[in-house]
């Protein structure tokens, strides 16, 4: 057992070092391929949603996605991985010069993301569905204050 606690250990600090050893372009490409994911996933539940017949099974996926990416966020921007690195980069500054606002702002995204995963899990739709509307309350403030606008 603590062989493996050890090689699990050792993976993730691989794992750290290679982020960070990551070209800052890197980095930026990586953060928008997983909110790409996450925003396919987000769309793909609200339009199921809105047809007045939501598919269970696919707000259930779709919630896991969000959740499993959820505590992640912060991680995704590293020093150095701001508005100019010569890349696309929707990212603002107060990310990193508001560390507290925005450790605050993923910490109520990811409460409310496991809030809509436990809700869609139950398969009760108007649960979820109140709990999809909280969580896209946290992406609407995140994005207010730390992304550039589309």
């Amino acid at each position: 057992m603590r062989k493996f606690s050890m090689i699990v250990g050792a993976l993730a600090l691989g794992a750290a070092v290679a982020v960070q050893a990551a070209a800052p372009a890197d980095v930026v490409e990586a953060r928008h391929k997983e909110y790409k994911e996450m925003g396919k996933a987000m769309k793909e539940t609200a339009g199921s949603f809105k047809s007045g017949a939501p598919d269970a099974a696919l707000i259930k996926a779709n919630a896991a996605i969000i959740a499993s990416k959820a505590d992640k966020i912060p991680g995704w921007f590293p020093v150095g991985t701001g508005p100019g690195v010569g890349t696309k980069n929707e990212a603002k500054a107060e990310i990193w010069t508001d560390k507290a606002g925005f450790a605050k702002a993923a910490a109520d995204f990811s409460s409310a993301a496991k809030g809509f995963k436990a809700a869609a899990d139950t398969g009760d739709m108007a649960a979820a569905g109140k709990a999809l509307g909280a969580l896209g309350g946290t992406c609407k403030g995140c994005h207010e204050k730390f992304k550039t606008k589309d």
